[in-house]
């Protein structure tokens, strides 16, 4: 129980820059090289999966980055630990993305900005 109520008030100031992060960097990344994989003229579905990708590896990056300096600090291992913790973010959040969060995402955007049949 220490462990997860001290997970859990350290989280925020790491939620914050993630949030910022994924807002003002990650995006632009990923459509940068998202656009360099797809044409704006493929499939919506094929663009949207490109762009899920490289936000994530994008993410877990700077994720990965942040969590090695937390937990570590920078030491003579920070390399291998940072590689170690890019792998195994990398496998929980691609899955993640693709198969709940995604879609999730668009069958609530779906239902909140549907449009209503004309009333004529």
């Amino acid at each position: 129980n220490h462990m997860f109520l001290t997970a859990l008030k350290g989280m925020w100031i790491e939620y914050i820059i993630i949030f910022l992060l994924a807002y003002f960097v990650s995006g632009h990344i990923a459509k940068f090289f998202a656009f360099r994989v797809v044409q704006p003229g493929d499939r919506p579905i094929v663009i949207i999966f490109a762009i899920q990708i490289f936000t994530v590896v994008a993410q877990v990056f700077f994720a990965s980055f942040i969590g090695v300096f937390h937990a570590y600090g920078f030491t003579g291992n920070a390399i291998p630990n940072y590689i170690i913790t890019f792998c195994k973010n990398f496998v929980m959040a691609l899955p993640a993305q693709l198969f709940i969060a995604g879609p999730l995402a668009r069958l609530w955007f779906r239902i909140v900005f549907r449009t209503q049949p004309d009333s004529r």
